[in-house]
Order: structure tokens, then C-alpha cells, then sequence
């Protein structure tokens, strides 16, 4: 089939390239080229950088609205729309452009989790079961009908970002699977339950600060959900903000106030008391810092048994 692919970040890639093995990629589109934090280079989204080298037309609109992108995707003769995070909301005119209309990919088991931050989601709140869902584009969030999910196990120390990396796989494998019964003609969907619809907005910066009071088992979860970005954060005693990638929850008999570093583990890292429970510290950044073992929180000098978390 002759395939228009919408999408952005790295997370998109696998879906395109397993589409551009057995398919026709007629037209990428993008987002517009941004600046890079230090704002003095512009950087090419991977999607982008794709079409680049293999010479796919490459569409980068300011509106979706835009009635030249119109004219342009048009012109190209897609039989169906493929979206992978693609950022952008996308009109009735432009969905049912194809004749086989818009499918995406979402990172999650719909109905749970519709909106910006299913995988991040599905770490947070401790879920066994993780998935992607093939669904037909609607002007409502997520909401469109399925084709087809697949799901795979969550490991319990598993972080978002290696989360995100087997289901950028697996939903390029769901969506060629779903392509090939579009193409056969044996496609059939199925409506969501609305009823049972959830939402994972985007995570916000409060969100990212760790609350001590917390049981650890939650803590756990809110550090390895939002590892390696945007990442949970607490303060250190001297007030400079620590930066928390791993951690595992601690069993034995502690005592002393959450937030307070009640031992040290040897090669692993400080073990901290929370609202419930011990949580042992396994990877971090200090402010100003690298990335560095939890271990050496400890023989750096950053924090000592007795210390406490601001």
C-alpha cells in the first residue's frame, strides 16, 4: 500500500521503518525543526532524519489546518495514514483523506490510558501487563476504534525508558500485522468501551518531586515511571536538587523519619525510610553532577546516615 507516515520522535522509527520494508512510504510528515537546549543548533526530529536518508518528501507544517499541506497530501495518493507519536492534532479533512483513513499506534491497552503519557502511566501505577493498541484516528482523544492490541509483562524494576523501548518494537509488529488486514480486506474493529476509558496526561513538574511520606512501594514506582525523563527529584541536605533514576525497595528493620537516610548499602547505594517501608537508592545525578552509582552519594560525600531529604 502506498502509506502517508505522520510521526516525530525516536519512539516512531521502528513503526517506520518496518512499514518502508513492506510497504510504499509516500510522504512523512513531521514536526517543525526545533533549536537544541542551548538554542544555538537547530535538530532534526529522527522521523525527519529518516525521510532524509531515504529520500521520502517530507512534510514539516506549522497548522495541521494549513489548506496548501492539504493540497500537498493530496497530491500524493496515500491509500491509508499511519501516526506514531506524532504531536500534533490532526482534522477531519486530512483523517479522511486515505481511503483506508488514519490508523495509530498508542502505547497503551485502550481504553486505559487515552491522552499523552500511557507508558508512563502503566510504571506509575504499578500495572503486571503493558501493551500498544493499533486504533483508527477520531477527532476525539484516543478514542477511536481498536484493530487490533498486544501486550507483554512489566518487569517490577523495569523503568519507563526500557519500557518505551520494547513497545516501540512491539507496536511496530502490531502495526504491520494491522496493515496486512487492511490491505486484505479482513480488518474488523472494535469500538471501545467508553465507559472504561482512563487518561495519562502529561507529567508535570510537581508530579516529578519525590514525596518521602509516600509507602516506598509508590516511591519505587513514581522513580522507575519517570526514569530516565523528566525524571523524580528530591533535595539534598545542602538544598541542591538530586536527580533519581533507580532505586529498590528495601525489607528488613529500619527506623527514623521519611526522608531520612538510615543506612548504606554497600555497593548499592543510601537507604532512605518512607512513609511505609525503606527504598535504597541505586542511581542518581546531583545538581551539577554526572549520572553516578548510588554508592558514591555516600563515599562522595553528598549524604550520610542521618541525613534527611529536603
Amino acid at each position: 500500500m502506498r502509506v502517508l507516515f505522520m510521526g516525530t520522535p525516536a519512539y516512531a522509527v521502528p513503526a517506520l521503518e518496518a512499514v518502508a520494508a513492506d510497504h510504499e512510504i509516500v510522504g512523512v510528515v513531521t514536526r517543525v525543526d526545533k533549536p537544541n537546549r542551548r538554542g544555538n543548533k537547530i535538530v532534526f526530529s529522527p522521523v525527519k532524519e529518516y525521510a532524509l536518508a531515504h529520500d521520502i518528501p517530507i512534510f514539516q507544517p506549522e497548522s495541521m489546518r494549513d489548506p496548501q499541506l492539504f493540497t500537498d497530501l493530496a497530491a500524493l495518493h496515500a491509500d491509508i495514514g499511519v501516526v506514531v507519536a506524532f504531536g500534533m492534532m490532526i482534522p477531519d479533512e486530512i483523517i479522511n483523506l486515505p481511503p483506508q483513513k488514519i490508523i495509530n499506534i498508542h502505547g497503551s491497552l485502550l481504553p486505559r490510558y487515552r491522552g499523552a503519557a500511557p507508558m508512563q502511566y502503566s510504571v506509575l501505577n504499578g500495572d503486571e501487563e503493558a501493551g500498544v493498541s493499533i486504533m483508527y484516528i477520531t477527532k476525539d482523544l484516543d478514542a477511536g476504534d481498536v484493530i487490533l492490541s498486544k501486550s507483554l509483562a512489566v518487569g517490577d524494576d523495569e523503568t519507563f525508558g526500557e519500557l518505551h523501548d520494547r513497545l516501540a518494537a512491539l507496536g511496530a509488529e502490531a502495526l504491520i500485522e494491522a496493515l496486512e488486514r487492511v490491505s486484505s480486506g479482513e480488518v474488523c474493529a472494535t469500538p471501545q468501551d467508553h465507559a472504561k476509558a482512563t487518561f495519562a496526561p502529561s507529567i508535570t513538574k510537581e508530579e516529578c518531586v519525590i514525596d518521602w511520606l509516600m509507602p516506598a512501594r509508590m516511591i519505587h514506582n513514581r522513580i522507575r515511571g519517570l526514569s530516565p525523563a523528566p525524571c523524580a527529584n528530591t533535595r539534598l541536605p545542602d538544598g541542591k536538587r538530586l536527580l533519581v533514576y533507580r532505586s529498590e525497595r528495601v525489607f528488613g528493620e529500619y527506623a527514623g523519619e521519611p526522608g531520612q537516610v538510615v543506612d548504606a548499602l554497600k555497593r548499592k547505594g543510601p537507604v532512605v525510610m518512607t512513609g511505609d517501608g525503606a527504598l535504597c537508592i541505586l542511581s542518581a545525578k546531583p545538581e551539577g553532577k554526572k549520572e553516578m552509582p548510588g554508592f558514591e552519594l555516600v563515599n562522595g560525600h553528598y549524604l550520610s546516615v542521618g541525613d534527611r531529604f529536603g
